[in-house]
C-alpha cells in the first residue's frame, strides 16, 4: 500500500470508480467523484498559496465535505490540523496559534466560533464545481512515510492540549490493520459517528475504509433512532462506537435485530464492559462479531484488539497487540508500546516528546497487565490510580463493578484526601430514571464484589458527569469538595 494518505484514495478511484465512497443523507459520492472533488480542493488550495508542509486547519462538522477537504489537503502535500469543534473559542485559538496554521477551512455554521488567528476559507468555495487537475501530479503523492500528515490535539486533561503528529506511514499501517484484523474489503460500509477530529473517525474509518474501497456513511450527530435507521437503510456492515450507543439501541422497544441483516462487526473502544451487557448484546445481535479495541492518538488508532470469542472468554481484556506492535509493562506498571503506529511526537514540544516517546517506546499513561498469552488488561490511567494505606486501587476496576448496579446509569471513581489512609474512594454516580441509592446500600451491594479497601467511602449523586470537549470525564473536578 502507498505510504501516503492520498495514494490509496486515488487507487480506490481507479479500481472501484462507481462504488459508493462517501454518503451523507441524500448525498452519495462514488470513489471516482470523491477523488475528483479532492483534486479540485487541492488545486484551489495551491492556487491560494498552500505549499507542502504548510499546516491547514479543518474546523468542520462530520460529513462528506470534511472528508473531501481532508483528502484535498493531503493531495496538496500540506499537514491537516484537525480542530476539535467542541472546543471553546479560546481553545480553538490556542490550537490554531500553536500549530502555526496558515489558514483554516470552515463553514458558515462554525466560522463565528473560529477566531481570526489565520485566514478563513469557506469549504463551499473550495468544493464548488469546476475543472479538476488533469495530470494528477500532486505533491502529496510524493511524500515519504515519515512525513507528517495530521496533527491531532489531545484532550488536555492535564494541561494545554498537545498536538500528536501522525505520519503518512502511521496512517498507512493502521489502514492495513483495519483490513488484516477486521477483514474490511470494498464490500464493507461503516457508519461514522465518531468525530473526525478523533483517531477512530479519521484514521480507522475514513482512511482505513477508503484505502480498501469501502464506504463511509456519516451521521453528523448521534441519535439512537437515527443510528438504528442508518444501520438498516445503508446496510452498514461495521459499526464503531461506545457501549452506551448500543445499549440505547437495544433498550428501544421497537428494536428488531432482523432489521440489521448486513451488520457483521460491532467495535467498542477499550473501556471496561460489563459482562452482563456483552452477554445481552451477543444474544440479541446473533451473527454479529463484537470487538474491543485499545488505542490512543499517539499510537495513530489501533494498538490491541479482542475479537469475537476471545473477548467473550476474556471480557476483562482489550485483546492482544495487532501484528507488528508490541506491548510491555514498565517497572511502575505503565503499559508501553512500540511499532509502526507510534507517531512522530508532539508538535513543537520536544521536552514532552522526550518524556513520552523514549527509546522507541511510547509510554501510554495507562496502568495495566499483560498475561502469559499476550492479552492486555488496562487497569487505570496512571494519574488516576488511588493509593489507600499503601494499597493500589484502580479506578477503572471499581467503576466497572459499580456500573453493574441496577440503579446506576454511569459512574466515575476518584481518590480524595484521607487523614488516616492518605486517600479514600469517592464514587460519583448518575442514576437511572426513578433510581435511588445510598452509600450504605451501595457498600452492601459491593461487599461480595470488591475488596473492602476498594469500596467507596463516599457517594455523590450527580445529574451528569463533567466532561471536557473530547467527552472525557474531568476527574480533577470530581475530586473537589463535592459541591
Amino acid at each position: 500500500m502507498s505510504t501516503t494518505v492520498g495514494g490509496p484514495q486515488q487507487r480506490s478511484a481507479g479500481r472501484w470508480p462507481d462504488a459508493d465512497a462517501l454518503v451523507e443523507d441524500d448525498t452519495v459520492l462514488t470513489h471516482a467523484q470523491a477523488a475528483a472533488a479532492a483534486g479540485r480542493v487541492a488545486r484551489r488550495l495551491r492556487a491560494r498559496g498552500a505549499r507542502p508542509g504548510d499546516r491547514i486547519a479543518l474546523a468542520l462538522p462530520n460529513g462528506w465535505r470534511y472528508a473531501v477537504a481532508y483528502y484535498g489537503i493531503q493531495l496538496s502535500g500540506a499537514v491537516a490540523v484537525l480542530v476539535n469543534t467542541r472546543f471553546a473559542t479560546p481553545e480553538i485559538e490556542y490550537v490554531l496559534a500553536d500549530s502555526g496554521a496558515s489558514f483554516v477551512v470552515t463553514d458558515a455554521g462554525l466560522a463565528s466560533r473560529v477566531p481570526a488567528v489565520c485566514p478563513h476559507w469557506d469549504v463551499e468555495e473550495l468544493l464548488a464545481s469546476g475543472p479538476a487537475d488533469e495530470d494528477g501530479e500532486w505533491p502529496g503523492l510524493s511524500l515519504a512515510g515519515r512525513d507528517v500528515a495530521n496533527i491531532l490535539y489531545t484532550s488536555g486533561t492535564t494541561g494545554r492540549p498537545k498536538g500528536a503528529m501522525q505520519t503518512h506511514g502511521n496512517l498507512a499501517f493502521n489502514a492495513g490493520t483495519v483490513a488484516s484484523v477486521f477483514g474490511v474489503t470494498e464490500a464493507d460500509r461503516t457508519l461514522v459517528v465518531a468525530p473526525m477530529f478523533h483517531a477512530t473517525g479519521i484514521a480507522s474509518q475514513l482512511v482505513g475504509f477508503g484505502a480498501h474501497g469501502g464506504t463511509c456513511v456519516f451521521q453528523p450527530r448521534f441519535r439512537p433512532a437515527g443510528m438504528r435507521e442508518a444501520l438498516a437503510a445503508h446496510r452498514i456492515t461495521f459499526f464503531a462506537g461506545v457501549t452506551a450507543m448500543i445499549q440505547l439501541m437495544l433498550a428501544d422497544p421497537g428494536f428488531d435485530p432482523a432489521g440489521l441483516p448486513a451488520l457483521r462487526t460491532v467495535c467498542f473502544g477499550g473501556a471496561p464492559v460489563a459482562p452482563a451487557f456483552l452477554t445481552e448484546a451477543v444474544e440479541r445481535l446473533p451473527g454479529v462479531t463484537f470487538a474491543n479495541v485499545w488505542g490512543l492518538t499517539e499510537a495513530t488508532s489501533i494498538v490491541t484488539c479482542a475479537l469475537g470469542g476471545e473477548w467473550e472468554k476474556r471480557p476483562w481484556s482489550v485483546g492482544r497487540p495487532v501484528p507488528e506492535v508490541e506491548v510491555a509493562v514498565s517497572e511502575d506498571g505503565e503499559l508501553c508500546m512500540r511499532g509502526p503506529v507510534v507517531t512522530a511526537g508532539y508538535w513543537n514540544l520536544p521536552q514532552a516528546t522526550a518524556q513520552t516517546f523514549t527509546g522507541g517506546w511510547l509510554r501510554t499513561g495507562d496502568v495495566g497487565r499483560v498475561d502469559d498469552d499476550g492479552y492486555v488488561q488496562v487497569l487505570d490511567r496512571l494519574k488516576d490510580m488511588i493509593i489507600r494505606g499503601g494499597e493500589n486501587i484502580y479506578s477503572l476496576e471499581v467503576e466497572s463493578v459499580l456500573a453493574q448496579h441496577p440503579s446506576i446509569a454511569e459512574v466515575a471513581v476518584v481518590g480524595v484526601p484521607d487523614p488516616v489512609f492518605g486517600e479514600r474512594v469517592r464514587a460519583v454516580a448518575v442514576l437511572r430514571p426513578g433510581g435511588t441509592l445510598a452509600l450504605e446500600e451501595l457498600r452492601a451491594w459491593t461487599g461480595p464484589r470488591l475488596a473492602d479497601y476498594k469500596q467507596p467511602a463516599e457517594l455523590i449523586i450527580a445529574s451528569e458527569l463533567p466532561r471536557n470537549a473530547n467527552g472525557k470525564v474531568m476527574k480533577k473536578q470530581l475530586a473537589g469538595d463535592g459541591t
